[in-house]
C-alpha cells in the first residue's frame, strides 16, 4: 500500500527542464511521494515514520543562525542655532544647501547599506533553516530505507503554449515517462501523441501548429531511431 507523504508540491526545477523559464504559461508539476513495502500496509510504514522523526530531528539539529549584523545609524551634524537666535530669514547660503544635499546622500547611503544588510541577514537564515531540513528530510529517507521502505516519486507535468492553451500533460515515474498525451495550439488533440506504460511517441508544435519536435520512448526512456 503506498502513503503519501506529500503531493501538489511545485518543482521549480521544472522550469528550467522544460525550457520555459519566464513564460507567462509556466509548466504546472504536481509531485506525490509514496513509501512501498511488501506486505505491509499503512499503520506499518506510519510506525515506522514516528520513528525515523524522532531520529530525524536528533540528526539536524538546530539552526546555526548567523550573528544580528550591528545596523549602522546615521548621525546628524550639529545644528547651527545662531541664524535662528539672531532672527535671520534669509535664504540658504551656497554652503548650507551644499551642506544640505550631502546629508541627504549620506542618510540615503546609510539607509541601503541598512537594507542591504537586513537582505543578506534574513538570507542567511533562510538558508541555515533550509540546511535543518535537508538534513531532517535525508536522516527520514534514509531510516526508512533501513527498515525496508522503497521510495516512489510519481510527478504530473502539465506545460502550456504562451496562449494558456493546454500543450501536454505527462506522468513520470520515478524518472522515467510512463504517460503522456499531447495538444495542438488550437487545442485540437495530437494524434500522434501516444505514450502508454513508458511506451511510444511525443510530438510538440510551435505556436503556429507546425511539428516542432518528435521524441520516442521505450520503458520509459527517451530512444534515437
Amino acid at each position: 500500500m503506498k502513503a503519501i507523504l506529500s503531493t501538489l508540491l511545485m518543482m521549480s526545477c521544472a522550469l528550467l527542464l522544460s525550457g520555459c523559464l519566464g513564460s507567462k504559461y509556466p509548466p504546472k508539476v504536481e509531485t506525490t511521494i509514496s513509501w512501498n513495502k511488501e506486505r505491509f500496509g499503512e499503520k506499518d510504514y506510519f510506525k515506522d515514520l514516528v520513528e525515523a522523526e524522532k531520529h530525524a530531528a536528533e540528526v539536524a539539529g538546530e539552526p546555526n543562525y548567523p550573528p544580528r549584523p550591528i545596523l549602522p545609524e546615521y548621525i546628524a551634524p550639529p545644528v547651527n542655532l545662531l541664524p535662528f537666535l539672531l532672527d535671520k530669514s534669509e535664504e540658504k547660503s551656497k554652503e548650507e544647501k551644499e551642506l544640505d544635499v550631502r546629508e541627504s546622500n549620506e542618510r540615503s547611503r546609510i539607509s541601503r547599506k541598512r537594507d542591504q544588510m537586513v537582505e543578506d541577514y534574513n538570507r542567511q537564515v533562510a538558508h541555515a533553516i533550509q540546511m535543518v531540513e535537508e538534513r531532517r528530510n535525508r536522516a527520514i529517507e534514509s531510516f526508512l530505507g533501513s527498515r525496508g521502505w522503497i521510495k516512489m516519486v510519481e510527478i504530473v507535468e502539465t506545460s502550456f503554449y504562451e496562449s494558456g492553451q493546454r500543450a501536454s500533460v505527462k506522468n513520470y515515474k520515478d524518472g522515467k515517462l510512463m504517460f503522456a498525451v499531447s495538444w495542438k495550439p488550437d487545442g485540437e488533440r495530437c494524434p500522434e501523441t501516444n505514450v502508454k506504460d513508458g511506451n511510444g511517441v511525443v510530438v510538440s508544435y510551435d505556436k503556429e501548429g507546425n511539428e516542432s519536435h518528435r521524441l520516442s520512448f521505450k520503458d520509459g526512456v527517451e530512444v534515437y531511431e
